[in-house]
């Protein structure tokens, strides 16, 4: 793991800089990049996938632990500096854009989310990991505060799909001080832990459900869904045999809600 003037001289030698507009702020804690990476709980069978390894700072407490290691990273410079450092080591290192990654095999995940595609990330896995046993992410803590609400102009498809999939618990606030740049907020260590029995079709028609439902949030359901039902009279038989208000909104409907909504669509062959 670096230090502060070891990714100095890292950068000064590449010629470049930590680009902030990226997320590149770099873990320089050694305690608590261990305890990230203990929260995954790795197991000599696990396949393994981390995104965005970047310097490696969790990289080296990852490595040698899995049957199977996978990092993914975009930055040419740094999937450089991981083949130089983890050279001949058990792990794959694959230059990619992680939404563009198509390898969903993997039973558990791990990765210093960048704020501006962490949304997109964490749709990636819900939609398509159904391997999926466990994930453990840092995010800014607004972002995690923003992916577990259930009310507000928070909530969202999003919030639905990942909260029908996961459990998810908060892990470990990590202050900005344990970061090189430092960044303007501290950020938040969350799990995800699969539920049982969720199926992953079922996944994709509710995630499908809530869109249209968030899809103007001004509108009422009855609006929103009659979009897609093509029929206004159907929408509100739809809404009335799901126990829901044809006037009321999406975001005033619980995960439950959004559940009983998706299987009478489904029942009466929308989807």
């Amino acid at each position: 793991m670096l230090n502060v003037d070891e990714i100095i001289d890292f950068f000064k030698l590449e010629n470049s800089h930590a680009k902030k507009e990226l997320g590149q702020n770099f873990l320089i804690n050694q305690k608590v990049c261990k305890n990230i990476v203990d929260f995954l709980d790795i197991q000599n069978s696990d396949s393994v996938l981390e995104i965005g390894p970047g310097l490696g700072a969790l990289t080296g407490y990852i490595v040698g632990q899995p049957s199977r290691f996978t990092v993914v990273e975009y930055d040419q410079k740094f999937v450089n500096f991981l083949e130089k450092n983890f050279e001949n080591q058990n792990i794959e290192i694959v230059k990619n854009n992680i939404l563009k990654y198509k390898d969903f095999s993997f039973n558990k995940v791990i990765g210093n989310l960048p704020y501006y595609i962490s949304s997109d990330i964490i749709e990636r896995i819900c939609l398509n990991f159904s391997n999926l046993e466990k994930g453990i992410f840092m995010v800014q803590k607004e972002c995690y505060e923003r992916f577990t609400s259930t009310k507000g102009k928070d909530y969202n498809a999003l919030n639905v799909l990942l909260l029908y999939l996961y459990k998810i618990k908060p892990c470990l606030n990590v202050p900005k001080t344990c970061f090189f740049p430092v960044p303007k907020v501290d950020s938040l260590v969350f799990e995800i832990t699969k539920k049982p029995l969720k199926s992953q079709d079922f996944a994709e028609k509710l995630y499908k459900t809530s869109k249209i439902c968030f899809s103007n949030r001004r509108k009422t359901l009855l609006n929103n869904l009659s979009s897609v039902v093509r029929d206004k009279e159907k929408t509100q038989q739809i809404l009335e045999a799901s126990n829901i208000l044809p006037t009321a909104r999406a975001e005033e409907l619980s995960v439950q809600q959004f559940i009983v909504l998706t299987e009478t669509l489904i029942n009466n062959k929308i989807f």
